[in-house]
């Protein structure tokens, strides 16, 4: 099976192998401060879905509480120390 990997905008993407999804810096808001989502929209709720969430750091906009809260019960979150 291919690797898929889906790109939702700004930082967030999901990475799929072998069943396993792997959701990038999960930002699911038009807009946060300064920035603002250009084109496409607010990632659809399928896009919530994961086994895992991987924070890059610790920037408003890659650690984006609101948006990790939509994340399913038991989604496993990759944080850097």
């Amino acid at each position: 099976m291919p690797v898929e990997l889906t790109w939702w905008g700004h930082a967030t993407c999901t990475v799929e192998d072998s069943g396993i999804r792997v959701l990038t810096d999960p930002l699911f808001v038009r807009r946060l401060a300064h920035l603002r989502r250009r084109r496409g929209a607010v990632p659809p709720p399928e896009a919530w879905r994961a086994d895992v969430a991987l924070v890059s750091h610790l920037h408003a906009d890659h650690l984006h509480v609101p948006s990790l809260a939509r994340l399913a019960p038991g989604t496993r979150l990759l944080v850097p120390r």
